[in-house]
């Protein structure tokens, strides 16, 4: 065959091979969340619906191709999560699963996910350990926030707050890397942790719990878990009259401060990684959202949107449904949109961006139904997220 000849066969190769990249002629995205359970009200049905607004946005379609989503609830449990993933892999030719939520269940679909050699986009899930030695740069990556950050950016509010901290966690994977990524932050900015409790997921009576950390004499009660059993927690607190502040995780999911009212909430602090810019694109959004959900949507739904709309353009970019090739299209891509505007994808598969830390308004501080929080700072990514030398990816060290 002459030389015109070969070129002209790898080029005809190289055009069936790009028109057949986007598997089975459809783009699948699965959002696997809980539906119905403790973490509903800050991921869940909101996050489905998150999504399903970034694919409007492309008209349903990507090249030509349609664009599915379907929606299916984990319930918290990793052997129900891992199954659920196995079958939209195999049998429903799922492309990309997104938010997940619990960690426990993150780390079980994620091991689903390498094995297939398919995608997860992590937002709701925690752990820090997803970027670190549980990290698949090919397959997977980190989107809204994690328990190294949470840590970091708390860290640098001892001064404000209180040296005294006492700890009411969840007892499952991501309380204890809540603690792990706190305890080093607190220290190294001059607190001292003077107890700490572990209550099961779904607690509903967190009275014996918030009475030892009243005797402890702490300045500032940290509620490690998320969902219901931050708000639980936090009504506790305010029962018993404590005076220590309080930092929250989960509370910035709206419905749940609503849900409380602010006379409870009120003063409560917690780092939003969503850092609302409040231009017209972000108003369009949240008003478009409260349309449909009747409720304004929380970090997490915002995060599933953002995601979603990154994995899209990366596959409209390049044509494909490969996991590699995508994410590395999305690493080329500086992430712009209502989520954040300072937003880019690491090598570990960390998404960085910029966090806010916010305080819940008094009832005289709010002037609308959904005027909930105040941004008391605003943190750079790069000054939160682990430093990516320090994480410790073992895909990376191999390269």
């Amino acid at each position: 065959m002459t030389r015109y000849g070969l070129a002209l066969a790898a080029a005809l190769l190289l055009s069936t091979t790009a028109h057949a990249q986007i598997a089975n002629d459809k783009v699948k995205i699965g959002v696997l969340s809980d539906l119905s359970g403790i973490y509903e009200s800050g991921a869940g049905n909101g996050s489905v619906e998150a999504v399903r607004m970034a694919v409007e946005e492309f008209g349903g379609k990507v090249n030509g191709k349609p664009i599915e989503v379907i929606a299916g609830d984990h319930q918290n449990k990793p052997d129900v999560g891992a199954a659920l993933a196995n079958r939209w892999y195999d049998v429903d030719k799922v492309d990309v699963i997104t938010e997940v939520v619990n960690s426990a269940v993150a780390f079980a679909v994620l091991d689903v996910t390498k094995q297939k050699n398919k995608m997860l986009m992590l937002a709701g899930a925690g752990s820090a350990d997803f970027t670190g030695k549980a990290c698949a740069p090919d397959n997977s990556v980190h989107w809204v926030y994690d328990t190294y950050e949470l840590g970091a950016a708390v860290g640098a509010t001892v001064s404000q707050l209180g040296k005294k901290w006492f700890f009411i966690s969840a007892d499952y994977a991501f309380g204890a890397a809540l603690e792990a990524g706190l305890r080093p932050m607190l220290v190294k900015n001059g607190a001292e942790v003077v107890g700490g409790v572990k209550h099961p997921l779904g607690t509903s009576d967190f009275s014996s719990y918030v009475l030892q950390a009243q005797q402890s004499g702490a300045d500032v009660i940290a509620l490690n878990s998320g969902g219901d059993d931050t708000v639980n927690a936090l009504k506790a607190i305010r029962e018993f009259g404590l005076k220590a502040k309080v930092m929250g995780f989960g509370l910035d999911s709206p419905i749940a401060i609503k849900s409380m009212g602010l006379d409870t909430a009120q003063g409560a602090y917690n780092v939003n990684p969503w850092v609302n810019a409040g231009d017209a694109e972000t108003k369009a959004f949240i008003d478009k959202f409260i349309q449909r959900r009747k409720v304004f949507p929380g970090s997490f739904q915002v995060g599933n949107y953002s995601a979603a709309k990154s994995y899209l353009k990366a596959v409209q970019a390049t044509n494909s449904t490969d996991p590699k090739t995508v994410i590395a299209k999305i690493r080329e891509t500086p992430v712009r949109d209502v989520f954040t505007q300072d937003g880019y994808l690491r090598p570990d598969g960390r998404m960085v961006h910029s966090v806010a830390l916010t305080q819940i308004k008094t009832p005289k501080e709010s002037t609308s139904e959904w005027d909930l929080t105040k941004v008391v700072a605003k943190l750079k990514g790069d000054d939160v997220f682990r430093p990516l030398a320090d994480g410790g990816c073992p895909a990376l060290a191999a390269k």
